[in-house]
């Protein structure tokens, strides 16, 4: 049989057989031969030599695990994109030079990375092209020269108009990257966004995102984030069951040629990205059945066709503060989508908030503020998940400061709403307990109330008694004597508090919204 006749023969096969495993030692590509690996087909071979003016076109998955030669060039071997997938290859050879598309739609911005060593920003000609600094939080547009190299580990983000392109394929051309990346990760404590670093997955295949030491971590987070129809979606593989997973991402699975945000938490802090975790295919590794080992709460915002969400995590070992391998900082959708989020202790605005197991148990006045922002007029909705995992005597109510809602989380799951862009964004609480409402006709002789940044206090000129004040974590942030009729204290932080009260004859709280 000759070499032609074979490879006709194999191409037939791969069409109708998903899996196909080459029983010889090398697949040979020869005499300008012309092979086609379709989308859905894996094909696995020991070794691969595509000869002079030959051409493979890989719309599968290719797994080569010894030698690829690739002596036909960039045009001897392309792997095919399109808005349904791209094609996969699994190599260990170095140099090995070829082609990669991408696809890109339009009217959006694109977290993307280069799979080719030697890479130049022209492969995003007529295209808006952009790198991130973490040092000041800003973006820098990339224009010329048109020989700028795009480094294999970096991210950047693209944008395609309708007006130069629309929907475009982009294609790479150089020498496919192999082996592991060892990427340095900036860390600047005055910048906006501290820590926060755009990279990119160098391969022409996937890689995934776990527990694996080969990734080699110092001193960096627990969270990839990746932009998807214009919000950010994580994951987490040091948490459990579905609290691994933010705004939908199901499993760490990173994209050929897809750029990822992590974050450093410390300097100086690295990364490796492992050669022997590629991988072809996005397993889904964790089904809906499996069970966090915490207690958790999701509240997902729902507006304009668009959905983001805010976790709370109560898990051992957490702190009130920023703990660098769980907590998920806040990263701001597009105006015109929803954003929440949650407050913590040191003003970080939290997308997934992971406080100590005991918070609620050892808080004074267990209460969360929420956030939220949308740059439109709209209604929109909170549906709330997972409170069937706190002890069914723990009361749970959302509190929507805007209309003076309190919503019994125990017996409603949902909340509609009408926000509007000039809304206060520190409009919900979230209570764990019974909220504090003062009975007016029994503590009329009490006053607790704010004006701009000072608490007052008013209490009978008869009575003696003592003030405290908490945030809304429960951390006391003053306390002061009541021996006059109207006592004033100043508080330093604009935000809501409680004030607690008691006296020889009373005890109350409200709360209170200092502005400073």
């Amino acid at each position: 049989m000759s070499k032609k006749l074979h490879i006709k023969i194999l191409v037939l096969l791969f069409l109708i057989i998903s899996n196909y495993t080459i029983g010889q030692s090398t697949l040979n590509v020869a005499n300008g031969g012309k092979m086609n690996i379709s989308s859905g087909t894996s094909v696995q071979s020991q070794n691969l030599d595509i000869g002079n003016g030959s051409q493979l076109v890989n719309r599968g998955d290719l797994t080569v695990n010894g030698v690829l030669a690739n002596d036909a060039g960039t045009p001897g071997l392309i792997l095919k994109a399109d808005q349904n997938g791209y094609g996969s290859l699994l190599h260990n050879t170095a140099d090995v030079p070829g082609s990669m598309e991408q696809y890109l739609t339009s009217e959006r911005w694109h977290l993307v990375s280069s799979p080719m060593a030697n890479a130049t920003i022209e492969t995003y000609m007529d295209i808006y092209l952009k790198q991130w600094n973490e040092t000041d939080s800003t973006w820098t547009y990339l224009v010329q020269p048109l020989s700028m190299p795009m480094n294999a580990t970096t991210g950047y983000s693209a944008w395609v108009s309708d007006a130069l392109t629309g929907p475009t394929t982009v294609n790479y051309e150089g020498n496919l990257n192999n082996g592991d990346y060892t990427v340095s990760l900036a860390y600047t404590p005055t910048s906006n966004a501290t820590g926060w670093n755009l990279i990119g997955n160098p391969y022409p295949s996937t890689i995934e995102w776990n527990l694996d030491t080969s990734w080699n971590r110092t001193n960096v987070g627990g969270w990839i984030v990746v932009y998807d129809n214009a919000t950010f979606k994580g994951w987490n593989p040091f948490l459990s069951g579905n609290d691994r997973s933010y705004n939908g991402k199901t499993d760490g699975i990173i994209p050929a040629t897809q750029g990822f945000w992590v974050r450093a938490f410390a300097s100086p802090a690295n990364l490796t990205l492992p050669q022997s975790l590629r991988t072809h295919n996005c397993q889904i590794f964790y089904k809906d059945a499996e069970k966090s080992n915490y207690k958790s709460l999701r509240l997902k915002a729902i507006a304009n066709n668009y959905e983001d969400e805010t976790v709370i995590i109560f898990m051992e070992g957490a702190t009130k503060g920023f703990d660098g391998l769980y907590d998920l900082e806040k990263l701001y959708n597009v105006d015109e989508a929803p954003n929440i989020y949650s407050g913590a202790e040191g003003n970080i605005l939290y997308s997934v908030n992971v406080l100590p197991h005991d918070f609620i148990s050892t808080t004074d006045t267990p209460i969360i503020p929420v956030g939220f922002k949308l740059g439109l007029e709209k209604e929109c909705t909170i549906t709330i998940s997972g409170i069937e995992g706190f002890y069914p005597y723990t009361p749970i109510y959302l509190e929507d400061l805007k209309e003076g809602e309190m919503i019994n989380l125990r017996y409603q799951n949902s909340y509609n709403y009408f926000t509007n862009p000039l809304d206060n964004p520190n409009r919900f609480l979230l209570h764990f307990g019974e909220p504090n409402i003062i009975e007016e006709d029994i503590y009329s002789e009490v006053s607790i109330y704010s004006y701009e940044n000072q608490v007052y206090v008013k209490i009978p000129a008869s009575s003696k008694g003592e003030a405290e004040v908490f945030d809304m974590l429960g951390k006391k942030v003053s306390s002061f004597k009541l021996h006059q009729e109207l006592t004033r204290e100043p508080i330093y932080t604009t935000g809501y508090y409680i004030v607690k009260v008691k006296t020889s004859e009373y005890f109350t709280t409200n709360k209170v919204f200092i502005k400073n």
